[in-house]
């Protein structure tokens, strides 16, 4: 039950329980969390403090609306500041956007000179590499290349490919980034990348490209995402208080 008398806003109270129910484990991922008119009756409130409550959990990242389905329990929550900056489902889901993931490659090669010199690794190492195409709401917003070492990361798995890849690396590999840097620019789409995003030719893209290095200095992890500029906007917020 709900007291508008005990000093604490009602869409605050609401979000708790809901959120209680989240992290309990009572609604888990991928379950559709009641509608609002349930919810309503449920705890005795209005509908604008339903839809409070509810963007409350969207914004912080543990539900997201899918179109003509309701409101779906996440995965699991955000559990380090660096999350929602690294994760691209992370980033999604926290604006309120169904993320999903097409593996296109995976395999063990030898890099690129380029990629080689910008890991660190001899000439003629191989690296882990894959390819995946990025959907927000099942439009195709970016396609994604990563390369990692493969002494530091250990057996990649397919199957985990699928979702986000900074749990996988984080929370199912237990790999803690140290330093991050990454650099954003505009670059003219090539025949491939425009084909997967649904653009022309040599139209512009955003080009964002990544290393994430181990605790101990180590570049073990680049990325290259391509990015469609036209609906999809690169954001970063940092709370330095």
């Amino acid at each position: 039950m709900l007291f508008a008398s005990n000093g604490v806003p009602l869409y605050q109270q609401l979000y708790e329980k809901l959120k209680n129910k989240i992290t309990a484990g009572d609604w888990e991922e991928g379950d559709l969390i009641p509608p609002e008119s349930k919810l309503m009756k449920m705890y005795g409130v209005g509908r604008e403090t339903v839809r409070r409550a509810v963007l409350k959990l969207v914004n912080e990242g543990y539900v997201y609306r899918r179109r003509g389905k309701g409101t779906v329990v996440c995965r699991r929550r955000p559990e380090d500041s660096l999350e929602p900056f690294v994760s691209f489902s992370s980033e999604l889901i926290n604006r309120g956007v169904e993320p999903g993931t097409d593996l296109l490659e995976w395999d063990q090669r030898q890099p690129s000179p380029e990629v080689s010199s910008i890991l660190g690794m001899e000439q003629g190492a191989e690296v882990l590499y894959f390819k995946r195409l990025r959907r927000a709401n099942q439009i195709p917003v970016a396609v994604e290349e990563s390369y990692l070492r493969p002494e530091e990361f250990g057996k990649l798995d397919p199957e985990k490919l699928s979702g986000s890849f900074y749990q996988y690396l984080v929370y199912d590999k237990g790999i803690k980034p140290g330093r991050i840097s990454q650099e954003i620019s505009s670059v003219n789409a090539c025949e491939e990348i425009a084909r997967l995003l649904d653009l022309k030719e040599k139209e512009t893209v955003l080009l964002l490209t990544r290393i994430i290095e181990t605790i101990s200095g180590l570049p073990f992890f680049y990325v290259r995402f391509h990015f469609r500029g036209d609906i999809y906007s690169v954001k970063t917020e940092l709370n330095l208080i």
